[in-house]
């Protein structure tokens, strides 16, 4: 079976979110996950922590959606209904073909290899998206091609799943989730006879289902993944080895593409001091309604980019106060009393940058 089809794919290769190691030449497929997951899950950020590492470590073909279940609801739908997911954080390989609950790194890994391995239907599948805007209306337009090669006729399910990068939303540590699920751009049966191909062309439009603020300027940060499951269904369970069963369709084909031209921009995130926490001495102590700090605290950073980070500035009341060129990124905030402002900006090498803030009570001298 051929899955390194899309010429638009093989020029995507060329960043490091599609950068594929030596052990793809054993895999039958591209494997593809899906996180069940919850920002207020405190386990949560290292699954998401895992993943990511994985996928950008290029050991693999692998692909992955965060379905953080407690901010969208196809999200929970879908880990709910159709996985019948027993607690966060659950990975879902191929359909199900493995879950791991609470896993780490090298359980994750352990799940790609064995899906990786199997046997799968001979069918191709092809993805090219781009931003169009007209007198009326602009989103994403996605078109999806799929090839039988086999000789017989191929049914199964199509999933397109429209993903933010670097996510709006965070996870329990305050990092952004990568690869948050926003929505589907399309749900659809799948019948082909041998030999012959399915098209489709379709629209996602982000101000018809409640993402007013994606832009054309976004689409770096947007990853539209195509996956064909198949119809036959497998006995699956969401708590292994016996617990929460439920029916699972498993991948046959994958295919991802970058709406933008693959610059990413970078992705700040303060996370300590957490938002709604008392602080004291640098120790976090419970929460409240509002920030408050005693003593110093050493601010911490969350930055991330794909061309790599040049440097994280931290101001206070949009004052300059520090600046970090390499992790850790941290700041000690003291000599401060009263409500003040830190903001901290990361900037990449390409000189993009993003922002994160937080207003806080401080009595430190």
């Amino acid at each position: 079976m051929r899955w390194l089809a899309p010429a638009i794919f093989a020029a995507l290769m060329l960043f490091s979110f599609f950068n594929i190691g030596e052990s793809n030449e054993m895999a039958t497929h591209p494997v593809f996950a899906e996180l069940a997951t919850a920002t207020y899950c405190p386990e949560c950020p290292s699954a998401s922590a895992s993943l990511f590492s994985i996928y950008t470590s290029g050991d693999y073909p692998f692909y992955y959606v965060s379905m953080i279940g407690d901010v969208n609801d196809d999200a929970y739908k879908r880990i709910k209904e159709d996985y019948n997911f027993y607690l966060y954080p659950t990975v879902f390989f191929d359909g199900g073909k493995e879950v791991v609950v609470h896993g780490n790194e090298e359980a994750y890994r352990d799940a790609i290899e064995k899906c990786g391995e199997r046997d799968v239907a001979n069918v191709d599948i092809n993805i090219d998206t781009n931003w169009f805007q007209t007198c009326c209306e602009a989103g994403i337009g996605i078109e999806i091609t799929i090839v039988n090669e086999g000789n017989e006729k191929y049914e199964g399910f199509l999933r397109v799943y429209v993903t933010e990068i670097n996510s709006r939303w965070k996870d329990y540590d305050g990092v952004p989730y990568h690869f948050g699920f926003l929505g589907y751009a399309l749900l659809s049966n799948i019948s082909i006879d041998a030999n012959q191909f399915y098209y489709n062309f379709s629209t996602w439009l982000p101000y018809k289902v409640g993402y007013d603020d994606i832009k054309r300027d976004d689409m770096d940060n947007i990853l539209v993944v195509a996956v064909l499951f198949n119809k036959i269904g497998e006995q699956g369970f969401a708590d292994p080895p016996n617990g929460n069963p439920f029916i699972a369709h498993y991948v046959d084909a994958v295919a991802a593409d970058i709406v933008g031209e693959g610059n990413l921009p970078p992705s700040v995130s303060i996370t300590s001091p957490k938002e709604g926490y008392l602080y004291i001495l640098n120790k976090q102590i419970m929460p409240l309604k509002n920030t408050i700090i005693i003593g110093r605290k050493d601010v911490e950073v969350y930055a991330y980019d794909n061309d790599g980070i040049e440097k994280i500035e931290f101001y206070v009341d949009d004052v300059l106060k520090g600046e970090v060129t390499e992790e850790p990124y941290q700041w000690t905030w003291r000599g401060y009393v009263g409500e003040h402002t830190l903001k901290v900006i990361a900037y990449d090498e390409k000189g993009d940058w993003d922002s994160d803030f937080l207003r806080a009570t401080i009595f430190s001298l």
